[in-house]
């Protein structure tokens, strides 16, 4: 279940980390306020980890480096934005891929639910459309520390877990509408994980140099528009 501001903060704790942030808020990317020849932002590094992909196979960060990175979070078993996260993921390697720049760029989403496992993972990929077997996404998960530290405290994310019970009481007006997700009905997880859903451009060089609010809603030639920057040599 994802929670509609970025970096609207959800846990108190986070709010030390987010509060550098701030400023740099959807409906734009952050070079916006500068003007579209203004160099992309150096915002910060993107994290170090390792995990392992949908596939079980172990992945370094550094292992993509020297490629532009399209970076989401995608819960398998989350009922609001996730799903329409990855469609948007699907959609913008079809743009990618008609402007020849797919090559060049790699997708990365990381799985915040530690209830769901790879298996479910690749379920999920499969009901939205997505190929798990495709080289251009790595959807990343592992112990629930180490996820917390690349996803919370490296790309500034807020999540949480609420009994399940306790989310679907909520008050819809926080959420988006609610999508049928099989992967999840099947789980009947204990629990429901609240999380924001940005979108984050991170350059060959590990320098996160765009932020979306939100991964779902973001208009994909935004995105287009700054991977042709990056690809094309531009700062």
């Amino acid at each position: 279940m994802a929670l509609r501001g970025w970096p609207q903060l959800v846990a108190g704790a986070a709010a030390g980390a987010l509060a550098g942030l701030a400023l740099f808020l959807w409906p734009g990317p952050l070079a916006a306020a500068a003007g579209a020849a203004a160099p992309l932002p150096k915002i910060f590094r993107a994290p170090d980890y390792r995990l392992v992909d949908q596939l079980d196979r172990p992945l370094s960060s550094n292992a993509l480096l020297g490629r532009i990175q399209i970076v989401v979070t995608m819960d398998p078993y989350c009922t609001t934005l996730c799903p329409l996260t990855a469609s948007k993921v699907l959609n913008l390697e079809r743009l990618l891929k008609a402007r020849g720049l797919a090559s060049r760029v790699q997708f990365v989403a990381f799985s915040i639910d530690d209830q769901a496992g790879t298996a479910q993972m690749r379920a999920f990929l499969h009901q939205e459309g997505l190929d798990p077997n495709v080289r251009w996404l790595d959807y990343l998960t592992g112990p629930a520390a180490k996820v917390r530290r690349v996803v919370r405290d490296g790309f500034h994310t807020s999540y949480y877990s609420l009994p399940a019970a306790k989310a679907d009481a909520l008050a819809p007006s926080a959420f988006q509408a609610r999508m049928r997700n099989a992967v999840a009905e099947k789980a009947n997880a204990p629990a429901a994980i609240m999380h924001q859903s940005p979108l984050f451009i991170v350059d060959p060089h590990g320098w996160v140099r765009a932020v979306f609010g939100d991964a779902s809603t973001v208009p994909s030639a935004a995105v287009l528009a700054d991977v042709a920057r990056l690809a094309g040599g531009g700062s």
